[in-house]
């Protein structure tokens, strides 16, 4: 079968190069001046190919596949041109090429929805990331503002009892959220004991507007984190 193949094509190839001999390079291969119905010029033109629909024809400046339908009726007729196998097999190229562009169709549209899923995961994460990060700040503004309601009650407590120290009273309890606390008799209600709680006062003074200043910016944070949160979420 490969033997008779191979003379088929040997045959034509024979046959073709007969329509064209004309001169003879200096590889050994028979060329001709060629032209086409279109006035175009190939030299030293010789066949690659051929198909039922046309040649491929190597030339000087490169080479270059010709229908029938481009040849003068000469080189038609010289290559056995068949316009119903030529039809038949232009229809056959048109369903390969079909085919070919529904798979490459598929293939972009699986191609497309792969990447539509991977987009809306990183979305989906990424609003999942933002949420959990107002809601972290949220707990961190809920625990600064009762560290600042501590901090102010205890400011006022010491204020309060710093208050009563200049009062004749028998005695003053002090009670310290520094950690120490005593009772305090009259004889000892002098200047060093309202001292130690100015000094108190001060010191929390000092921590309450730090505690309110992290309150401030936490909730900037949390306004910010949640701005953030919802422009993810309106471009669901």
């Amino acid at each position: 079968m490969k033997l008779t193949t191979f003379a088929m094509m040997a045959s034509v190839a024979l046959s073709v190069g007969a329509a064209f001999a004309a001169d003879t390079g200096n590889d050994g291969k028979k060329t001709q001046t060629v032209t086409l119905r279109s006035g175009k010029v190939l030299q030293d033109a010789y066949i690659l190919d051929k198909k039922p629909n046309g040649i491929t024809l190597a030339f000087k400046d490169g080479c270059m596949f010709i229908p029938f339908s481009d040849m003068p009726l000469e080189y038609q007729q010289k290559f056995g041109y068949d316009a119903i196998k030529s039809a038949r097999y232009e229809n056959k190229l048109k369903e390969q090429r079909k085919i070919r562009e529904i798979e490459e169709a598929a293939r972009k549209g699986k191609e497309t929805k792969r990447k539509a899923d991977e987009d809306k995961h990183y979305k989906d994460r990424r609003i999942s990331a933002q949420q959990q990060t107002v809601r972290k700040l949220e707990l961190q503004l809920e625990e600064a503002k009762k560290r600042l309601d501590t901090a102010e009650k205890d400011i006022d407590q010491d204020r309060s009892t710093l208050g009563m120290s200049s009062i004749g009273s028998k005695q003053v309890c002090i009670e310290s959220p520094w950690g120490y606390g005593e009772r305090i008799r009259s004889g000892e209600l002098n200047s060093a004991v309202r001292n130690k709680l100015m000094k108190e006062v001060d010191t929390l003074g000092g921590k309450r507007d730090n505690l309110a200043q992290n309150v401030i910016d936490l909730q900037l944070k949390l306004e910010a984190a949640q701005r953030t949160l919802d422009a993810l979420l309106e471009k669901q």
